[in-house]
């Protein structure tokens, strides 16, 4: 029996393939390419020209790693091709890549790797990308305290959180001893934190600005308190969901970015991909990866044009709102409010 032309599209359209153990119809294929062609063609327009090659093959490897790893945590065909598609075309990934040629993106590569290797249980390996990513910069020193609340779950030996204890606690004294003695001022970035509200004007006349060495006590001491309070609760004896991960390494990520000082606009690069990630695995909380890419892109807009489109006070109001939000949530799901309660 032979069939129409309409039949026949009709037949192809919705025909499946299978790559492994992974299958796909000619439909979502197509999709897969038009997104991809959609990508490139918006890094092309500026008069800055392509990124540098390395770094928008990365960019294509994150999308195509963030994808996979939503495929592993949830097996939908929709949120798979959903994912790469945001990625591919989130505002915040072009104007790192293709405006500015900025490395950021090899940062959230190595974090996309570490969850997949966690995700598989690879501890070790796991381990060593995620102190090569505390090696490549300071701004990720908050991912080290999400590995102390792993390693109370046991999901991390000892000896595997020393060696990442050693490769941040490198990178941040370097760092650090670099950046208080360039003359730097707290309004030489563009990353709406806490400065941007109490005062970012540098003490003149001293060699060390005492406001930024105020704010990395500060950071340490109120993210070593969070951990302490994440541990009051039973959620750490049970195992840590897909869904909590994120939220962990979305809050300490976002915690330490907003009380250290010299953190430049592509500090919420990282956050706004696992926002995206996050946003799959609880699609209810949509408005945590918008907000933060809101607050994200403001900071690319500031170093852009000199100017946000409203005082930076305002995003950084905004993104202590959304670090309020994602604690509440995890001392919830700790049961800590629950204790505080039963003990009041």
């Amino acid at each position: 029996m032979r069939m129409n032309p309409d039949e026949l599209l009709r037949a192809l359209l919705f025909r499946e393939f299978r790559f492994g153990r992974y299958t796909f119809d000619f439909l979502e294929a197509l999709l897969a390419v038009c997104i991809t062609g959609v990508g490139y063609l918006l890094r092309t327009p500026f008069e800055a020209g392509l990124p540098h090659w390395p770094f928008l093959l990365a960019e294509w490897y994150l999308a195509f790693a963030g994808a996979v790893l939503i495929w592993r945590y949830t097996e939908s065909r929709k949120k798979t091709i959903g994912t790469y598609s945001i990625l591919l075309i989130l505002p915040t990934v072009i104007a790192d890549g293709a405006i500015l040629r900025s490395n950021a993106c090899v940062g959230a590569v190595l974090m996309i790797c570490a969850l997949l290797l966690l995700e598989r249980e690879e501890k070790w390996l796991f381990t060593a990308v995620a102190a090569a990513l505390l090696l490549w910069s300071v701004k990720y020193i908050g991912i080290l305290f999400v590995c102390i609340v792993l390693r109370q779950n046991q999901r991390l030996k000892s000896t595997q959180l020393l060696l990442l204890l050693a490769a941040g606690g490198a990178r941040f004294a370097y760092a650090y001893r670099s950046w208080l003695n360039a003359g730097y001022t707290l309004v030489t970035f563009h990353w709406p934190n806490i400065y941007e509200i109490v005062g970012k004007e540098a003490v003149q006349g001293q060699l060390i600005d005492p406001i930024a060495l105020v704010g990395l006590f500060l950071t340490a001491g109120l993210l070593l308190m969070a951990v302490w309070l994440f541990g009051q609760g039973k959620l750490f004896g049970l195992g840590i969901s897909a869904g909590t991960l994120l939220r962990l390494f979305l809050f300490f990520g976002l915690a330490a970015g907003y009380f250290l000082p010299y953190m430049d606009q592509s500090y919420g690069y990282l956050y706004c991909i696992t926002g995206v990630l996050y946003f799959m695995l609880e699609p209810g909380e949509f408005f945590v990866p918008v907000l933060l890419q809101i607050v994200t892109y403001t900071g690319y807009q500031e170093c852009l044009n000199g100017e946000s489109m409203m005082p930076m006070a305002v995003f950084s109001g905004i993104q202590f709102l959304i670090m309020a939000y994602l604690g509440v949530r995890l001392l919830q799901e700790a049961g800590v409010i629950k204790i505080c309660r039963q003990k009041n």
